[in-house]
């Protein structure tokens, strides 16, 4: 980088207001050095981070220290460094004052007992005689990331740790159930190494019968990505037998760090064994008490109990059969009259079925049972009660809560304010509250239940389509319905009904209704009221987004204005400079020989002034120029366009085809835009012409249709590196080091194409040519 010269440096001030505000706030340590005597280094000026950075290593070293000392001294007394490592760190200095080139290196430096890693980089400074003057010095600080790499890599080997010596195995499948890893940890489960495992199918290693279920949970899992299923099977062990496995399948194939489908499983072959003796135990169990829910016995008439099941005794409250014996079996009932009645039943009829007895348990609570017997006579004439006793108490207290829910419903129908009724499909009005004969007008109970329920809908339609709902879905909830009253008047209800069964097993609509008519008509003020809002707040995001785009356009507009200052006071001066130069050589040097290349190359500086003021011309036109519209001849602006281009030195080197496809169609558009299109492409296709080969060629295409115009213009000049296509549209780029252009005239071209609507691309390659290929449309 050039160093301009103290005074022009000194009079930079506010122009060099953006370097210096990135010098005060860059995180980076940033060091200005100046050269003296070629090899001494002495610090004109630091940043604040580089300061911060001093006083992290020493709190008494500071920016005012630093300033005009020698780096060298600086090293050595303040950092207190050797003097083998102040020559190792000022080895980098010398060579980029050696080469003036830039050079990078790191550095490691120790202090307060931790190292700290730098990644450094000194820039020269050169003079207009190419003399290395200043060093620019910037370094980052890469500690903290190196410490996090550190961190990172022994947290890996933690966890290959417990990869390892888990008792859980680990693999990991692709989506066709191909095995890609395997924990080191299988081989305490099953014996298997990751390599006899990767690369096989997992269904290889699972028992036969276990085969299909697996797939299927397999098919589960790949269906429900981040999802995880539990499946049991059996794992062949690497000898040959097979061990009872729990696994849990989690679809990760979603995730780029994993790509596939994570199974942990675990040897669970003693707790299945366990299991299923517990389920053979159990079923056992099941089979003996399946008759336990009664209490069955055999009593002798007015004595005590020859038997009595486990059911009986926990029902009475007994531990055992002795225990009940010590009582007088008339106890066991709460009243003796129904005892005595029962106990004569039985005699007279041989047994009595299903009746309910209020009976007393050991602890004098009392139940109801339903109470069945036979009376039995035996061989030797001996007389038995057997029977069985069902505890009907939870029953009969559910029959009591019944009854008393039929009266509170019955209370309620009566009292509330919503309508309540039940109909059938075919029957009509079953039930109706006094609430719903108000809602619809009539004048009782009686007269509703026999009318067509069709009369209450204002849309007849509308009842059909509620009873196909319930008959779908078994139900409907809160659905606004248009209804009727009797005296005709339309209003909303909001309808709610379930499908039940009647006492005869016919289906019953059970449902309730609520007059909304003053709700939906205030909901309907709130959507017009909402409605007018939304328009409002549309308006005003529009009206925003014109604002936004226009404080864009004038943002735009005012950078491309100061980079057009900036740029017109560089390229008008230095042709000036030059032509000033060479006129005052040419009154030092009279020889007329000397005299003609002193004209040429002023006549050269000329045209590169006039090709800079003709580009700042068009730019003008293309910006503050309206868009003017007219019906062109295409193929006459474009030999137009070449005929302009003559003057070139390489005109006539390029053989220029023209091709017009559609010459019977009419072009609207603006011809000033398209003249300053087509000439600039052309131009730069003569300018750049490659001298290696034999022919140089510019081929224009052009086809026209009624709705657009498409040119293409191919040229085999030296062509634009890739790296630069998506800049030459840039203001003031050159893509080349040969070119003398203002650096504007493909940023006009780009300008002129996107005020006309179209679009611009281009293809180049190296050495063998450039094809732009724009688009406009056809205005009509």
């Amino acid at each position: 980088m050039k160093l301009p010269d103290n005074k022009l440096a000194h009079n930079l001030g506010d122009e060099n207001r953006y370097l210096s505000l990135i010098f005060q706030n860059s995180s980076d340590l940033i060091c200005l050095l100046e050269v003296r005597k070629k090899t001494k280094l002495y610090i004109l000026a630091v940043n604040p981070s580089y300061n911060r950075a001093a006083r992290a290593f020493d709190p008494k070293l500071n920016a005012r220290k630093f300033i005009g000392k020698e780096i060298r001294d600086i090293i050595i007394n303040d950092y207190h460094l050797t003097q083998q490592q102040a020559g190792e760190i000022l080895s980098h200095y010398k060579l980029v004052i050696k080469t003036r080139k830039e050079h990078a290196f790191t550095e490691e430096i120790m202090y307060k007992g931790k190292m700290h890693h730098y990644s450094s980089i000194i820039t020269p400074i050169l003079d207009n005689d190419g003399n290395c003057t200043h060093l620019l010095y910037s370094s980052k600080d890469l500690t903290e990331k190196i410490d996090y790499q550190n961190r990172l890599e022994s947290s890996e080997k933690k966890f290959r740790a417990l990869i390892e010596n888990a008792h859980e195995g680990i693999v990991l499948y692709d989506d066709q159930g191909v095995l890609i890893y395997a924990s080191p940890s299988i081989k305490n489960i099953a014996g298997y190494k990751e390599e006899d495992l990767v690369g096989k199918l997992g269904t290889d290693f699972i028992h036969p019968e276990e085969f299909e279920a697996t797939r299927e949970k397999f098919k589960e899992v790949l269906s429900k990505p981040g999802k995880s299923v539990s499946h049991r099977f059996r794992l062949k062990h690497v000898k040959g037998h097979y061990l009872w496995s729990e696994a849990t399948l989690t679809n990760l194939l979603h995730k780029p760090d994993v790509q596939g489908i994570i199974s942990n499983f675990k040897d669970i072959t003693k707790q299945k064994i366990a299991e299923d003796q517990l389920k053979e135990n159990n079923q056992l169990l099941q089979n003996i008490n399946q008759n336990i829910n009664e209490g069955i016995y055999r009593s002798i008439p007015g004595q005590k109990f020859k038997y009595v099941n486990n059911a009986f005794l926990k029902m009475f409250g007994f531990g055992s059969m002795e225990e009940l014996n010590k009582v007088r079996s008339a106890t066991l009932y709460v009243d003796q009259n129904q005892r005595r009645e029962v106990h004569k039943t039985i005699l007279e009829n041989k047994a009595i079925n299903n009746i309910e007895v209020k009976f007393k348990r050991s602890d004098g609570s009392e139940f109801w049972g339903l109470m069945s017997s036979t009376l039995i006579e035996t061989v030797d004439k001996e007389h038995y009660f057997d029977g069985a006793i069902r505890d009907i108490t939870i029953q009969k207290i559910a029959e009591a809560k019944s009854k008393h829910s039929e009266q509170l419903l019955a209370s309620i129908s009566q009292n509330i304010t919503e309508g309540i009724f039940r109909t059938t499909i075919q029957g009509g009005i079953v039930f109706a509250n006094e609430a719903l004969v108000d809602i619809f007008g009539y004048d009782s109970e009686e007269e509703m239940v026999n009318i067509d329920p069709n009369q209450l809908y204002a849309d007849v339609g509308s009842r059909q389509e509620i009873i196909n709902s319930i008959i779908k879905d078994g139900f409907v909830r809160n659905k606004e319905v248009k209804l009727q009253k009797k005296n005709g008047q339309i209003f909303w209800g909001l309808y709610s009904c379930s499908l039940t069964k009647g006492i005869e097993g016919q289906d019953v609509f059970d449902g309730a209704v609520r007059d909304i008519t003053e709700i939906k008509q205030t909901e309907d003020k709130l959507t017009q009221l909402n409605e007018e809002l939304r328009k409002q707040n549309m308006a005003l995001a529009t009206r925003e987004e014109e604002l936004n785009l226009a404080l864009k356009e004038l943002s735009d507009r005012n950078f491309e204005l100061d980079q057009l200052v900036y740029k017109t006071s560089h390229d008008l001066r230095s042709p000036l400079t030059s032509i000033l130069g060479l006129v005052n050589i040419a009154k030092l040097d009279r020889h007329p020989e000397h005299q003609t290349e002193y004209l040429g190359r002023i006549e050269k500086s000329i045209l590169r002034l006039d090709e800079f003021v003709r580009s700042m011309l068009n730019y003008a036109k293309a910006s503050r120029t309206s868009v003017k519209i007219q019906k062109l001849a295409l193929k006459e602006l474009i030999e137009s366009c070449v005929r302009d281009l003559e003057y070139l030195d390489n005109f006539i080197k390029v053989k220029t085809t023209i091709k017009i496809e559609g010459k019977d169609k009419a072009l609207i558009s603006d011809p000033l835009r398209l003249k300053i299109i087509f000439s600039n492409i052309i131009s730069n296709a003569y300018k750049y012409i490659n001298p290696n080969v034999e022919l140089s060629y510019l081929k224009i295409d052009a086809k026209l249709t009624a709705s657009k115009l498409t040119t293409t213009f191919e040229d085999n000049g030296i062509g634009i590196h890739k790296s630069q296509l998506d800049k030459i549209f840039d203001m003031f780029y050159r893509a080349t080091e040969i070119s003398e252009g203002s650096g504007l005239g493909m940023y006009i071209v780009k300008q002129s194409v996107n005020q006309l609507g179209g679009k611009i691309s281009v293809s180049s390659k190296i050495g063998k040519g450039t094809t732009f290929k724009i688009i406009i449309p056809s205005i009509k």
